[in-house]
């Protein structure tokens, strides 16, 4: 592990002590935000290089603020998985992410040189980064992956769940976040069937004959994403363990079909059910509903219905999720909205 590396590992480890100390608008833009935290940078003097050092300390300072406010945007787990890569592509660019910064104090001790500072880090130029290093259902909404498949054998329900088991393996590999049934954002669906097919030959081993048929169906909309159908043998020593085998072998042979075309899905169908509240008038509506199609990261938007002062909209993005949509409507200058919810695909929000 690089001294970088360590130096950042360990600002991120300090988050709790040191932290963000407020946020405030930029002052370049205040459409956007800033991230304002206190860090501190040394490096040793060599030579008697006392002005080297002194820049080498304040960019260490800088290096340090900016690993304070990836902390907040990472999960540790995902910062230890992604330390080398996140020092190397956003660390080692600090200026690039600090609006401005202001010497708190720098002195000398000992043999080394200290800077601390007050910086202004762009959050939202962080968040675009960080996002380029987020596996492909991150960079989709992260939405949560359930599973619901019946298992029969010789046409009689089980109460096993090998195929369930199996896919869930394969999509958590992949990068999804895989939970409860009943709290997904996207549920795997479908019937594994199967069934004696021979021991003749096979020197004392028995064959069983699987065929898994799958959806991806959204919830809430119901909109199926993707499907796939398979179909897989499997052999063993007896019937239970056959049947096993094959159910395994014929949901394996489905996953990676099926999470290509829900990521393919995901892609070109990102669309995200927007729940509006204190909806006055019809013309409220009509004009949130121009300013919502003039944001650049909306492909469509439709209303679903008008009642009783909310509205319930689908929206169609040309990438990201409910979570994008609703930072660029609360910092819509013509009509900002105030969110209260947000899933992967779904939001609530109010108008002002």
């Amino acid at each position: 592990m690089t001294t970088r590396l360590t130096r950042l590992l360990m600002a991120a480890a300090l988050l709790t002590a040191a932290g963000c100390s407020a946020t405030h608008r930029s002052a370049l833009n205040p459409a956007y935000e800033t991230e304002v935290v206190e860090a501190e940078g040394m490096a040793p003097v060599v030579a008697g290089d006392t002005a080297g050092a002194k820049n080498t300390s304040l960019h260490e300072a800088m290096r340090t603020a900016l690993g304070l406010v990836v902390g907040v945007y990472i999960s540790e787990d995902a910062l230890v998985s992604k330390s080398m890569l996140i020092d190397e592509s956003i660390t080692s660019q600090s200026e690039g992410y600090i609006e401005k910064y202001e010497v708190l104090k720098e002195w000398r001790e000992g043999d080394f040189y200290k800077t601390r500072i007050l910086a202004h880090v762009r959050k939202e130029d962080l968040s675009a980064k960080l996002r380029t290093l987020e596996t492909e259902p991150q960079k989709l909404g992260n939405p949560v992956i359930g599973f619901d498949i019946k298992e029969s054998a010789d046409a009689k329900p089980q109460p096993t769940n090998y195929a369930e088991l199996e896919l869930k393996n394969r999509f958590s590999d992949a990068g999804f976040i895989t939970g409860d049934k009943e709290k997904a954002d996207i549920l795997i669906k479908g019937e594994a069937d199967t069934a004696f097919n021979t021991k003749e030959g096979l020197g004392g081993f028995i064959s069983y004959r699987a065929g898994i048929s799958i959806s991806a169906v959204k919830q809430g909309s119901l909109e199926t994403l993707a499907s796939m159908q398979e179909s897989a043998g499997g052999i063993d020593l007896t019937e239970t363990a056959a049947a096993r085998a094959s159910i395994i072998n014929a949901a394996k042979k489905a996953a990676d079909p099926l999470k290509e075309r829900l990521l393919k899905a995901l892609r070109e169908k990102s669309i995200v059910r927007l729940n509006l509240a204190n909806v006055r008038t019809m013309n409220d509506l009509s004009e949130f509903t121009k300013v919502l199609r003039n944001i650049p990261a909306v492909r469509a938007s439709w209303v679903r219905s008008y009642s009783g002062g909310l509205a319930v909209l689908d929206v169609a993005m040309h990438k990201g999720g409910a979570a994008d949509l609703s930072q660029l409507l609360m910092k819509s200058p013509r009509m900002p909205v105030k969110v209260s919810r947000t899933s992967s695909y779904d939001l609530d929000a109010e108008l002002p």
